[in-house]
């Protein structure tokens, strides 16, 4: 059995003003952020969800967590319900389960020093018998991550590191608790490019070590294609093509899919790469339908494209994809 199973995930804000889109005004109007995605991971399997900004990764990310209760849909973790694990014990949920945010300054409480923060987390969810046995096993994970020597850290505060070296301890804290289930949101997005290679190992790692199951959250495409093992491609709240990741990224289908990968540097210098342009800006996730989101911006939309969304179609590398101009199959 798979160990994550999301079905028909949705998360819809509901706005208290009236909202004017081209559509006309629209009352009582919901932002669908997260509209009907679904998706199953086995143990240990990484999946990289790629996308525009604004098109609910985060979000769905959030819900993932537990941090937003899901409008509707399912998530189940181990064949557990999320919401009910949620509900019978909120302490032992979030030992399962795990978020690393983009911005690591915003992660901790910059009154605490970075032993209070580690150690802490240990005590809360009863790893290690006492305090000096907690610091040990603290000291032991910061050098397996490359923060030597510990004991330099222990007694800083959370302003006083630069970002590398804070995310790399915001990661620590996560699988210090040995989750089953980690969410990455744009975890190097904020970090200078010389550290981004070894932060990247070092999740990659303790992910591989803890053989924990991850969502890996990014717009970079040449990071999600390093440690990613399927790749999901998000446009306006939906999946719109998903499948393994070397056959996502060097055979796209999807219009929108060619098009981001396409605008996206290469990891090789050599290759020669044709831009597709995408035309205007995405649309508002307001009063969306009934047809194809991304039909206004598409280069082949016809116009059955705007009369009704198109369903799944698996091709037979797996991956699915929801379009009609194509044929996955081939």
């Amino acid at each position: 059995m798979p160990e994550i199973i999301v079905k028909d995930l949705m998360k819809y804000y509901r706005q208290k003003k009236a909202v004017t889109t081209d559509k006309g005004t629209i009352k009582n109007a919901e932002v669908k952020a997260v509209d009907g995605v679904s998706f199953e991971l086995e143990k240990g399997e990484i999946l990289g969800v790629i996308g525009e900004s604004g098109c609910g990764k985060s979000t769905l990310g959030r819900v993932l967590v537990g941090l937003e209760k899901p409008t509707s849909g399912e998530i189940l973790i181990s064949g557990t319900d999320s919401q009910a694990l949620l509900k019978k014990d909120r302490k032992s949920f979030h030992r399962m389960v795990q978020i690393v945010f983009q911005n690591p300054f915003d992660t901790f409480d910059p009154r605490h020093t970075i032993r209070k923060i580690l150690v802490d987390a240990c005590k809360m969810h009863n790893i290690g018998t006492n305090e000096a046995e907690r610091t040990e096993i603290v000291l032991n994970i910061m050098r397996e991550a490359g923060l030597q020597p510990p004991e330099d850290y222990l007694d800083r505060y959370s302003f006083e590191l630069s970002g590398g070296q804070l995310q790399r301890i915001s990661i620590l804290r996560s699988m210090l608790l040995d989750p089953s289930f980690l969410v990455a949101d744009e975890p190097v997005s904020m970090l200078d490019v010389s550290v981004r290679a070894d932060i990247i190992n070092m999740l990659l790692k303790l992910v591989r070590e803890k053989n924990a199951t991850m969502v890996f959250i990014s717009h970079d495409i040449a990071t999600t294609r390093y440690i990613s093992d399927r790749v999901a491609v998000m446009y306006l709240g939906r999946i719109v093509e998903m499948g393994k990741t070397d056959d996502i990224l060097h055979h796209p289908m999807h219009p929108y899919t060619r098009a981001l990968i396409s605008n996206n540097a290469s990891l090789d210098p050599n290759e020669k790469r044709e831009r597709i342009p995408i035309p205007g800006e995405p649309p508002t996730p307001i009063g969306t339908g009934p047809g194809c989101y991304f039909a206004p911006r598409c280069p082949f939309a016809k116009e059955h494209c705007f009369k009704s969304y198109p369903e799944y179609q698996t091709g037979k590398d797996g991956r699915i994809v929801s379009c009609f101009e194509v044929d996955a199959q081939k």
